[in-house]
């Protein structure tokens, strides 16, 4: 198999404007949500869009680089992975569609490893870490977008 593709999707209370806003600031808002990111550092000078390039470094300091690969404001994010000694290729996209209950996010990883036990090992483990970082992405948008309740 040339390559896998994990899948999760959740539905968020902000708007897609609202979440395209967080997504779309990666260096202020990654490492509040995707646990494997302790920081985003900029390679590129300009605005985000098609072309920009950061390094994420891991709570571990492993450092991995990216490019923004789909740049379409309030509906698709993508990031493709740069020179991986693990993966051949790694994409990883953010789809958003407003819904009567805010928007739904659904977040596709596209990879193929480069040993195929690591795929079968991947298979078994990522799709919980997915999910979780999604629920972690919920909470930080609500956090980031909702009004703190009122005291009593």
């Amino acid at each position: 198999m040339d390559g896998m593709r994990l899948e999760s999707s959740i539905v968020v209370a902000q708007g897609a404007d609202q979440v395209w806003e967080f997504l779309a600031d990666p260096v202020r808002t990654t490492p509040r949500w995707d646990r494997s990111i302790a920081e985003v550092i900029p390679r590129s000078t300009g605005p985000l869009g098609v072309g920009w390039e950061a390094t994420t470094v891991s709570p571990g300091g492993k450092r991995q680089d990216f490019r923004v690969t789909v740049w379409e404001p309030v509906s698709e994010l993508s990031f493709a992975l740069l020179g991986s000694p693990m993966f051949r290729h790694a994409e990883l996209r953010f789809h958003l569609t407003g819904t009567p209950a805010g928007t739904r996010i659904d977040h596709v990883l596209d990879f193929a490893p480069r040993l195929p036990l690591l795929g079968s090992l991947l298979r078994l483990t990522s799709r919980r870490a997915l999910d979780t970082d999604l629920a972690l992405l919920k909470r930080a948008l609500r956090e980031s977008y909702e009004e703190p309740a009122e005291p009593r």
